[in-house]
């Protein structure tokens, strides 16, 4: 019991002193934390300048054919041949299928027949009316006869016209029956095989593209096209494709394509369903890169380089507020400062209004800083691409 008490004293007697020391390693701490504060970070930054750059635009465009069409069977039979096979470039007036022919070539023969038959009546007509018109003039016959010649002749006149409409449409269908290649370009998959029914309500025998050149299609907004008009030199109501602004595409792959097209096309009203106005650019597709149905990147620039303010990608944050920079001031302390851009160029974008020429920000370190705080800048010797 006396041991209890007497540690029980001890304990209560050291307290203050323990507290005491306590807060005098703390006291001492303090002070030299504050000795001892920590240099500013270090941030890398890059310095706002003027710079030539072409005004550009980019949109979702699609490649189409020139020329394409369903190869349709103009008459009915067999299909007797497939002259190519499928996926075959051809060239115009290369023959692609045959249908049965022998149907055709019996209606023309026919038809001949019909012509020559007509021919002969008519000539007998024709010799009836000349009898009977002497005749009449002579007072032999009566007016009424001799009409009624005259009406044979002219009727027989009629038929051979008749027999020789038809002869021409039996020649026309026998014609049919060969299909060939109206331009040059890609056959497609054949829809019937050899010895199948083809006719004019079957499907298409197969489908012809043309490969080159090639039209891509894009839309833009009524602000775009305003823009484009105003600032990229196009005319809607003369397009002419020698002085119209270039056009470029960026591939599915992302690779930007060598060849540079033009503007042959822009609609002359807004879709009321989308806002937009339809733009169609011509590429030669020297090379048949460019493929009906693909989807690419094209960026329409203006005829002539200006100059503007540029800041580095990697400068630029966002919050609620829009787009912002933080800048190092002279007292070398970091600010905020809201920005309104213009188009991207390459890993910069165009600074409409927010920064002056020379002005200071940073592209590295954003994460170690905050605004009103002090840093120590470095120039960077280029734009850096990512923070």
């Amino acid at each position: 019991m006396f041991f209890e008490r007497f540690s029980l004293k001890t304990r209560f007697a050291a307290a203050p002193l323990l507290a005491a020391a306590v807060l005098a390693g703390c006291s001492d701490d303090s002070t030299n934390q504050q000795s001892e504060a920590p240099p500013p970070p270090a941030v890398t930054v890059a310095k706002i300048e003027k710079t030539d750059i072409r005004q550009s635009a980019r949109f979702v465009g699609q490649v189409a054919a020139v020329d394409q069409v369903d190869l349709v069977a103009r008459v009915s039979g067999f299909l007797e041949n497939k002259a190519v096979p499928d996926g075959s470039v051809v060239k115009k007036g290369d023959q692609l299928f045959t249908i049965e022919k022998a149907q055709y070539e019996a209606s023309l023969l026919k038809a001949k027949a019909d012509v020559a038959s007509a021919k002969a009546d008519a000539a007998l007509k024709a010799a009836d009316e000349k009898r009977d018109k002497d005749l009449f003039e002579k007072g032999h016959v009566s007016e009424a006869a001799y009409e009624a010649t005259l009406a044979q002749k002219e009727q027989a006149e009629a038929l051979v016209e008749a027999a020789e409409s038809a002869q021409k449409q039996a020649e026309l269908n026998l014609s049919y029956t060969d299909v060939s290649a109206p331009f040059p370009g890609q056959m497609g998959k054949t829809t019937y095989s050899v010895g199948e029914v083809v006719g004019p309500n079957t499907q298409p025998l197969a489908k012809l593209i043309r490969l080159a050149p090639v039209y891509v299609n894009f839309s833009v907004s009524e602000s775009e096209y305003l823009n484009a008009v105003q600032n990229h030199g196009i005319n809607p109501s003369d397009i002419d494709a020698s002085k119209s602004p270039d056009i470029k595409l960026i591939l599915p792959n992302g690779q930007q394509y060598e060849e540079v097209g033009k503007i042959v096309y822009i609609d002359n009203a807004v879709d009321p369903t989308t806002g937009t106005i339809a733009f169609r650019g011509q590429f030669t597709n020297k090379d048949i890169r460019l493929l009906a149905g693909t989807y690419v990147t094209v960026i329409l620039e203006a005829p002539e380089t200006e100059t503007a303010l540029v800041v580095p990608q990697s400068a630029i944050q966002r919050d609620q507020q829009g787009d912002f920079a933080l800048q190092v001031a002279d007292d070398k302390t970091v600010k905020q400062v809201y920005l309104d851009l213009g188009q991207q160029v390459d890993t910069n974008f165009v600074v409409k209004k927010g920064l002056d020429e020379g002005a200071e920000v940073i592209v590295e370190g954003l994460q170690k800083v905050r605004p009103g705080v002090e840093v120590d800048p470095v120039l960077a010797s280029q734009p850096a691409e990512s923070s």
